[in-house]
């Protein structure tokens, strides 16, 4: 290994204060490792239920809006959440629960250990009393990918040949 030019007089310089830059260390190693142990596992699922939610949303309101490419607006899913009808579509039914979906996604994306509390998903909760009567979740993230088919149903479109009259 080639030696580098001047190491041994930062070493020097160095040297008094290496306590405190181990200490210091330390101390920003330990907060490394508890944000990595976060509990993933909750994070990819919400996060898997969040995308399939958008997917089936962005087809919805193409069609619902007549867009052709839809895609190429680029909305975050805020917006797309946004542009859901609140009334007189099926849409309107799942609309708030996921808008606290997308809510407890971005808590995750910016509080890796993020802890998901009932009243965060109370219109995802309100929606699955309708849609699954009588199923008790055990755990928030439950009920969120349980949420996730009942929402993409109330999205889906039916295709061109169902919509056309004969």
């Amino acid at each position: 290994m080639k030696d580098i030019d001047g190491i041994e007089q930062v070493l020097q310089v160095l040297q008094p204060h290496w306590d405190k830059i181990e200490a210091d260390f330390e101390r920003h190693n330990q907060r490394f490792l508890e944000l990595s142990a976060a509990d993933h596992d909750a994070i990819g699922r919400v996060l898997r239920a969040h995308l399939v939610i958008e997917s089936f949303m962005g087809a919805f309101l193409a069609q619902h809006y007549g867009l052709d490419d839809f895609e190429g607006l680029k909305l975050s899913f805020f917006q797309k959440a946004k542009l859901l009808p609140s009334r007189a579509s099926s849409a309107a039914a799942v609309r708030p629960g996921i808008l606290q979906v997308n809510s407890v996604r971005n808590k995750f994306g910016h509080r890796l250990n993020h802890q998901i509390e009932r009243h965060e998903i109370s219109a995802v909760l309100e929606m699955l009393r309708a849609a699954r009567p009588g199923i008790d979740f055990e755990s928030e993230v439950e009920a969120i990918e349980a949420f996730a088919p009942v929402a993409c149903a109330f999205l889906s479109v039916p295709s061109p040949e169902l919509l056309t009259r004969r």
